[in-house]
């Protein structure tokens, strides 16, 4: 805010296509840049988020479902359990 009062000076601003120009503060033009590429970064971001989230909450559900077979199996006459050294 203060960076957008401190420069209020006009810019012109000219929209190509249309072939109009329009005069607003520098400081609400650079603000309102950092706000789109805030936002194209996120659009680009969250896909590949949401992927990853669900891939792990896949593999979290595969480990218990591993972990509890593995606790439900029972041990062979020649099984010994793990010696734990130091």
């Amino acid at each position: 805010m203060i960076f957008l009062l401190s420069n209020r000076g006009p810019a012109l601003v000219g929209f190509w296509p249309f072939g109009f120009l329009v005069a607003l503060p520098l400081g609400a033009i650079v603000i309102a840049a950092l706000v789109l590429g805030f936002l194209g970064g996120l659009a680009a971001h969250l896909p590949k988020r949401f992927a990853a989230h669900r891939r792990a909450n896949k593999a979290e559900k595969r480990v218990t479902e591993l972990e509890s077979r593995l606790a439900a199996a029972p041990l062979q006459v020649g099984d010994r359990q793990p010696t734990i050294l130091p």
